[in-house]
């Protein structure tokens, strides 16, 4: 039986996972360089070691008021092919944990769901947490994201055309 790591956070009360190999790097949360004429919830670049990266806030990506404080994390993922590939940032509440699913136990998403059916892989469930800390016999649905769909349909297109970092020439 096959098995797909994933690494999960939350935004709100919801928890979210995404493709392990897609991650880069987990960073704490600074404020980007802003960008003209882009979506609300592309936040900005950063300069990632002599990359320009976009800062995407996935909670304005779902509809969900921003909000930073000390757990805002960015989540560092890279999207798209080998040959065309983007390294982006995703800002979210928190991270979680490494959790491995089989695709046995992957659900179709729902129809109705605050994120657009399209850019849900699946759900899966892991045990929840007691307020200690100690799994309790319930469980806590995982929405799995398909990053390359939620970040490049027509997104990045408009971020490419305006990813020099400000003050300087393209």
């Amino acid at each position: 039986m096959f098995q797909q790591a994933y690494l999960t956070f939350g935004i709100g009360e919801e928890l979210y996972g995404v493709d392990i190999l897609q991650v880069q790097e987990i960073r704490s949360w600074q404020a980007p360089s802003p960008l003209p004429n882009v979506p609300g919830f592309v936040k900005g670049v950063i300069d990632l070691r002599g990359t320009v990266v976009p800062i995407i806030d996935l909670r304005e990506r779902f509809a969900l008021l921003p909000s930073y404080d000390s757990t805002t994390v960015v989540i560092v993922v890279r999207v798209g092919d080998q040959a065309r590939s983007r390294v982006v940032g995703l800002v979210v509440d928190r991270v979680s944990d490494v959790h491995e699913f089989s695709q046995e136990s992957v659900q179709p998403p729902p129809d109705v769901s605050q994120v657009e059916q399209q850019y849900i892989l699946g759900l899966a469930s892991i045990p929840a947490a007691d307020s200690e800390g100690k799994a309790s016999e319930t469980e806590k649905m995982v929405i799995l994201l398909q990053l390359d769909k939620l970040i490049t349909q027509g997104l990045l297109q408009d971020v490419q055309r305006s990813d020099a970092l400000p003050g300087e020439v393209s």
